[in-house]
């Protein structure tokens, strides 16, 4: 079992990364429109992934600490 969560850590934190990536090319001048849509909606799309990665790991910490 801690290996599903280590590479769940993995997919995060490659996610954040790819979502940097995303936000520096919409930032250039030079993208083109339908390009930047592409890249905005795979970053929505990752974010929401992040969003509820993040909701499940806050979830287990407050379980966590109830059992405490």
């Amino acid at each position: 079992m801690p290996r599903a969560k280590k590479s769940e850590e993995i997919n995060i934190e490659d996610s954040f990364k790819r979502l940097e990536e995303i936000t520096a090319l919409l930032e250039k001048t030079d993208t083109k429109l339908k390009e930047a849509m592409e890249l905005y909606t795979e970053g929505v799309k990752l974010a929401d992934s992040c969003k509820k990665t993040l909701e499940g790991v806050e979830k287990e910490i407050k379980i966590l600490s109830e059992e405490e």
